[in-house]
């Protein structure tokens, strides 16, 4: 049985003696592990295709272990794999994508992957921008994983707030409520980290806050990755220090 699907390239290693296998991330099953065979021998036609980051359509053989049937490339990334810091950004994201299983809502996350590397690959965006950019997409791709934080209500009491504290986990709580673990939540930062869960990327790309408002920012999502990830990885450090 087979099956066909588009796919972005996340990571790819050799296996036995001329073999390769692909980390795919799909829109239908997330990320899956296919073998090409004989990816190593420079008459493979189809390994041509299968180049980091970028974005194909696959036919995949299903089996013990699922093998790679044939290969097109959608969209070749090529600016992401030139551009060191590109590189570095678009390797954190696949980092978090390979190391994460939960019950997200996978098309959207493909949706959301597809925009973001875009913005990455373009060479006309500021490397400070495609930064701010990744900042952005970890806070929607987490809200779509089921982490999106409370912050209209009191996550304690359930009173309707419009600021207060940020309590890691759950939301925004009164400032009655405050303990050790939780940050101050201004209204302004409520209101921004809303309208970038839900916003459209074509009304983000211009958008630009203050430095008072990307401390607060920063601050709070140092607590949130902390609250999804048990183990802080290399890509929630750039994420957090650029």
């Amino acid at each position: 049985m087979s099956f066909k699907t588009e796919a972005f390239v996340l990571k790819a290693h050799a296996w036995r003696e001329a073999d390769r296998v692909y980390y795919l991330f799909t829109p239908e099953e997330g990320v899956i592990k296919v073998v090409l065979k004989s990816a190593a021998k420079s008459k493979s036609k189809l390994a041509g295709h299968l180049l980091p980051f970028s974005k194909v359509k696959v036919m995949i053989g299903r089996g013990k272990l699922d093998h790679m049937a044939g290969v097109h490339t959608i969209v070749d990334y090529k600016n992401i794999r030139t551009n060191l810091r590109n590189m570095s950004l678009a390797s954190s994201i696949a980092e978090l994508f390979l190391n994460e299983d939960h019950g997200g809502d996978k098309r959207q996350e493909f949706e959301l992957l597809s925009d973001l590397f875009s913005y990455i690959n373009d060479e006309d965006v500021s490397p400070e921008r495609k930064l701010w950019l990744v900042r952005v997409f970890l806070w929607k791709y987490l809200s779509l994983s089921g982490w999106q934080p409370q912050l209209d209500n009191c996550q304690i009491c359930g009173k309707s707030i419009q600021a207060g504290q940020y309590m890691p986990g759950r939301g925004i709580i009164c400032i009655e409520h405050n303990n050790n673990h939780s940050v101050s939540l201004s209204e302004k930062l409520a209101n921004f980290l809303k309208f970038i869960i839900l916003a459209e990327w074509k009304d983000l790309a211009e958008i630009s806050i203050d430095n008072e408002l990307n401390r607060e920012w920063l601050r709070v999502s140092q607590l949130f990755y902390q609250a999804v990830y048990d183990r802080p990885s290399q890509a929630l450090k750039l994420f957090i220090y650029g």
